[in-house]
């Protein structure tokens, strides 16, 4: 092989691998962005079942005292 043929072989890989870690940051950052979405997802989630928890305690609440009410 001589020198320009491995200069030419050097320069094919380096622009691979080049090539690869830029594919690879992009998905990488992709990656980063739908875990952010996710979590952020799971909290809106967490939000709801909280609020739909304190509106059935207060019926609860609000049933509990119109049986003490009746039994009184």
């Amino acid at each position: 092989m001589s020198d320009t043929q491995f200069d030419d072989l050097k320069q094919f890989i380096a622009s691979i691998i080049s090539q690869t870690e830029g594919r690879l940051r992009s998905e990488i950052v992709d990656l980063q962005q739908m875990m952010s979405d996710g979590f952020a997802g799971v909290g809106e989630a967490i939000e709801i079942i909280h609020q739909y928890s304190e509106k059935r305690d207060s019926e609860i609440d609000l049933r509990l005292t119109k049986l003490e009410q009746q039994a009184a």
